[in-house]
């Protein structure tokens, strides 16, 4: 009859609707795909630099150690002012520094977590981290055949210093393509993955980039020599004693 939906179409559109992920499905693919192996060890090159002057620049170079979705170690290994500096995070309320020039290893205490990572445009909390679903709901707000953008809503009780997130997913490989952090409707921070790869059962990321839009400052990392499943913890890597170990 003139004007009636057919019954076909409506099975459809039911369809799509059962089966569309949420936002917060969309996040939990993001995670697992960042989390699936079990440990990585990788070497990482860092360059920190101005967005306004092109002449300011530092290279750097560090070994990051990563399980799950909480657990990683960084250490800098050049240039000599931050050799062996480093720091380890058991999850984002227990995590400590390593300042080689006082050889002592100190907690880091409240808020200090998220104070900028030895002037990177990371804070402690961000090094490595991956646990978006644990601060955020999140919600699909637009859709392409290429990729999902969620809204991410920090969670009552939560103390992420940020209030919302943009986060723009890739459906290839469920990996983000870019990350906006606001706080109070002001951008903080802009993350991007310039590039992706599978290597071997994984997809990684091999150069990613953290821009402080208010300071007008960056930090672009790129990784090499990525090793996998280790057994990273019962090696002792997530411990004290190993993050005060001399690395080179």
């Amino acid at each position: 009859m003139k004007g009636l939906i057919p019954i076909s179409a409506l099975l459809l559109f039911a369809a799509v609707n059962l089966y569309s992920l949420t936002g917060n499905d969309v996040l939990d693919k993001v995670e697992a795909v960042l989390t699936a192996p079990r440990d990585i060890q990788g070497d990482y090159k860092m360059t920190l630099g101005s967005t306004v002057n092109d002449n300011d620049r530092e290279d750097r170079s560090l070994k990051i150690w990563t399980m799950g979705k909480d657990l990683r170690c960084v250490k800098f290994i050049t240039p000599a002012s931050v050799n062996n500096v480093g720091v380890l995070a058991l999850g984002d309320n227990e995590m400590y520094v390593y300042l080689p020039a006082y050889q002592k290893v100190r907690r880091i205490q409240g808020n200090m977590k998220d104070n900028d990572f030895q002037g990177t445009d990371f804070s402690y909390r961000e090094m490595g981290s991956f646990n978006y679903s644990k601060d955020f709901d999140a919600v699909v707000s637009s859709e392409t055949g290429e990729t999902w953008t969620l809204g991410l809503k920090r969670k009552a009780g939560s103390d992420s210093p940020y209030d919302s997130i943009v986060m723009v997913v890739d459906k290839s490989n469920s990996m983000p393509k870019s990350v906006e952090m606001s706080n109070g409707g002001v951008k903080k921070k802009v993350l991007t993955i310039n590039t992706a790869e599978k290597n071997g059962n994984y997809w990684i990321y091999r150069k990613i980039r953290m821009e402080n839009v208010g300071n007008k400052h960056f930090t672009e990392v790129s990784m090499d020599n990525i090793v996998f499943d280790q057994g990273l913890k019962e090696k002792g890597v997530f411990t004290q004693g190993f993050l005060k170990t001399y690395v080179k």
